[in-house]
């Protein structure tokens, strides 16, 4: 699957949570979403297809922009 498709396809399953879209770029994007503990775990697994890489949780967080990943 392309990745724009696969990044339309995340927000659409994200929507129910009003999503806030942090960085997006034509290879990856960054969502907040606010939720319960289960629900963002139920989010997780349904986003696993679609490449998500990491997920965070709980007050101020530092995330990368871009595709880029730090090693």
């Amino acid at each position: 699957m392309h990745k724009k498709k696969k990044i339309e396809k995340c927000l659409k399953e994200c929507k129910k949570f009003n999503p806030v879209i942090l960085d997006k770029t034509n290879k990856s994007v960054v969502v907040q979403i606010t939720a319960l503990r289960r629900e963002i775990d139920k989010m997780s697994k349904k986003l696993k297809p679609y490449g998500l890489t990491s997920t965070s949780r709980t007050g101020a967080i530092a995330m990368t922009r871009g595709a880029e990943i730090f090693k």
